[in-house]
């Protein structure tokens, strides 16, 4: 399936705008992840604490109805999203009560008196208790934080550490360019969130260790060669030969991706729509950014080799 035959792009050469657009990306996913640490961002009942509870009516329903009769009855931070093509309702509402039970219990009262008509049944009901959210919160930045170690540890065994440091430098872009999207787009941050950022952080690493290893092998092939390396020429033909292979790779999750995000559900959507944004961020950075900061933290090794083989000559 090779689509792409004999490129000679010169991807090397836009690093000034890829930059440029990283660089808003990154200081909005900066933003993001501040406005989180002061508890100011758009956090899921998962960190917070809270319930869930998706109820499934007989009849039509309304999410203005349904939300003027709670509000009639004082449940004022009440999230209510209603399921495409279903009689189904979700209300959502942080941890606002000590008995979760009876505020449950409360909010399934008010709906069925106030529906008599339209009766309901509960579909799915998930409580979470303020302790336990703060406790995923803290596991979540812990698991992020390990997987980013791990990344750089593996990729300096398996290359050197000035790759292993590229590869951590895109990796640590393509969560913050994460980052930035769900602040421009106020997504949720939620258990599902983050492990579509995880999942992604996999995806990349593989990307970049595909770009890596053809532009190890064009080192090595250049240096049977020729003690004489031009970079930036290397690397731009390295990540045109991996170009198709990129490209179909990455095509296939997204439709899978895809379909995720337009089968899956209200449930699905947020985390199909991050794992999608991902894997285009992530493609992106293994050409854009992960390659030309590979250059960067070379340029001064391969050029004193290039300075010591031409004295030689």
């Amino acid at each position: 399936m090779e689509f792409i035959k004999n490129t000679n792009f010169n991807f090397i050469g836009k690093r000034k705008y890829s930059f440029a657009l990283s660089s808003i990306l990154v200081i909005l996913g900066l933003i993001e992840l501040i406005t989180m640490i002061l508890g100011m961002a758009k956090i899921g009942i998962d960190f917070t604490g809270g319930l869930s509870l998706q109820l499934a009516f007989k009849h039509k329903i309304s999410v203005a109805g349904v939300r003027k009769e709670l509000l009639a009855k004082g449940f004022k931070d009440v999230k209510i999203v209603k399921i495409k093509g279903k009689n189904d309702i979700i209300i959502q509402t942080k941890a606002v009560a000590k008995d979760l039970n009876k505020y449950t219990n409360e909010i399934k009262t008010t709906i069925k008196n106030a529906f008599k008509n339209n009766p309901s049944k509960v579909l799915n009901n998930e409580m979470i208790g303020p302790s336990v959210g703060k406790k995923l919160a803290k596991d979540a930045i812990i698991a992020i934080i390990i997987s980013i170690i791990a990344i750089i540890l593996y990729i300096t065994w398996r290359f050197e550490f000035r790759f292993g440091l590229a590869a951590a430098i895109g990796l640590a872009h393509d969560v913050l360019a994460l980052m930035g999207i769900i602040f421009i787009f106020q997504k949720e941050i939620t258990l599902l969130v983050i492990t579509a950022i995880l999942t992604v952080a996999g995806y990349s690493l593989t990307d970049k260790v595909v770009v890596f290893d053809r532009i190890r092998e064009n080192l090595r092939k250049a240096t049977e060669k020729t003690q004489q390396i031009n970079l930036k020429d290397l690397v731009n033909k390295s990540i045109n030969e991996v170009l198709t292979r990129t490209v179909v790779t990455s095509l296939t999750v997204v439709l899978v991706v895809l379909s995720l995000f337009f089968l899956g559900g209200i449930v699905l959507h947020d985390f199909a729509f991050i794992l999608l944004c991902g894997v285009l961020i992530g493609t992106y950075s293994s050409i854009f950014i992960a390659s030309p900061v590979m250059i960067i933290l070379n340029e001064k090794h391969y050029s004193s080799n290039n300075k010591k083989a031409g004295s030689g000559k």
